[in-house]
């Protein structure tokens, strides 16, 4: 275990500078913040660069149980300036870590012979993105496909919203659309029995009508802005909204995907994992649950 105790320190300077997109680019690192996303990087095999953490800022048992266990070479104790520097947050999170991008090209994408894939074409909210990827990690869709330009998956934003789901399945980043209609036309697209949805507020079959779901399925979601772009269409099989009855007249994109991808792994009768957390999770690392209330007599 490493201490640095000032806040001035140029490791914890390095660090704090991967809040910014240029620095992230040019390390090739970035900066997670909280003992969740930190476990599941631990629990995925996306071992940290480094793990910081307060001495006083160890709170829960299984904030306490990550340090105890983390490789001690991993660990860096540091001033609560420190951490203070580093959070995105009014109050910092127990525990941080410095990873390595976890992203994939689509040639390196290892799917089942029927994979739920989420397509997202040019996304910009960094909480809506982490949001759609602890949604699509949450319901066990096999890959998320980002079409760039997009808002930086490392944005801190966007891994905090993500809560570990960013380590939690496959991502792959298309450079451009282009990239990704030629890969998907060569590949899954070839397929006959490939279903490709996409999902726009103006179609006129509402995703509940959706059916014949166990082939390899790919659903597109749109810009915010501008929804689906046209080339994008072209591919879909079905084209599904998501019918208002209020007046309300759409939903943000991570609302959308929660409300079609359950619907579809419904329909599917399966999920990544078909065993509860907390037999899937060693001791120790599984997600606290809050204390019962005290008993008053």
């Amino acid at each position: 275990m490493h201490e640095i105790t000032s806040a001035y320190n140029a490791r914890v300077k390095f660090w704090a500078s991967l809040k910014l997109a240029k620095y992230r680019q040019e390390s090739g690192l970035f900066l997670v913040e909280g003992t969740r996303a930190v476990a599941e990087a631990l629990l995925t095999g996306h071992t940290p660069e480094a793990i910081i953490y307060g001495a006083q800022s160890l709170r829960t048992d299984r904030a306490r149980h990550l340090i105890d266990t983390a490789p001690a070479h991993l660990l860096y104790q540091v001033s609560e300036a420190a951490l203070r520097r580093l959070s995105v947050r009014n109050d910092p999170a127990e525990i941080f870590a410095v990873c390595q991008p976890v992203d994939v090209p689509l040639d390196g994408l290892d799917l089942p012979a029927n994979p739920l894939c989420v397509v997202l074409d040019e996304p910009h909210g960094p909480g809506n993105l982490g949001v759609t990827l602890r949604v699509a990690d949450g319901v066990g869709a096999d890959a998320v496909i980002i079409i760039e330009p997009a808002v930086d998956l490392y944005n801190p934003a966007a891994v905090g919203a993500a809560v570990g789901s960013l380590f939690g399945l496959p991502i792959a980043r298309a450079p451009d659309r282009a990239t990704f209609l030629t890969w998907y036309g060569a590949t899954w697209g070839a397929r006959p029995d490939t279903r490709c949805v996409a999902t726009l507020p103006e179609a006129e079959q509402d995703y509940s009508a959706l059916a014949d779901l166990e082939h390899p399925l790919f659903v597109l979601f749109g810009n915010e802005e501008r929804g689906l772009a046209p080339e994008l269409q072209q591919q879909a099989n079905v084209e599904v909204c998501i019918r208002m009855l209020g007046r309300a007249d759409s939903l943000n994109t991570a609302s959308a995907v929660a409300v079609i991808l359950c619907d579809i792994v419904r329909k599917r009768g399966r999920g990544r994992y078909s065993t509860p957390q907390h037999t899937r999770v060693p001791a120790g690392f599984e997600q606290p649950r809050p204390s019962p209330p005290p008993h008053h007599l």
